[in-house]
């Protein structure tokens, strides 16, 4: 048979025990409220890294694109000149 002593015992450990839970969950609550801006920081921080990377190869490929058009121009102009000249018998 349980004593009073006992009794306010269990409910004291009890008590201290859901306490201590909601002191658990407030802090890993916490912890995870403010990691988030440096993980969001972080986060961005990648995806920009990620978008100049990308517009560096889409400048690089611009210019590569510029440079094959100006070939291609050159070809045709060459391809005209040399029809021209077997169409005169040269």
């Amino acid at each position: 048979m349980m004593t009073d002593g006992s009794g306010n015992f269990w409910s004291t450990l009890g008590a201290g025990g859901f306490g201590a839970l909601i002191g658990v969950i407030g802090t890993i609550l916490t912890a995870m409220i403010n990691r988030q801006p440096p993980m969001a920081a972080m986060i961005d921080a990648r995806i920009r890294t990620l978008i100049e990377g990308y517009e560096r190869r889409i400048s690089d490929l611009q210019h590569e694109i510029a440079k094959l058009e100006g070939k291609i121009d050159g070809l045709t102009r060459a391809l005209e000149d040399a029809r021209i000249h077997r169409g005169l018998g040269m």
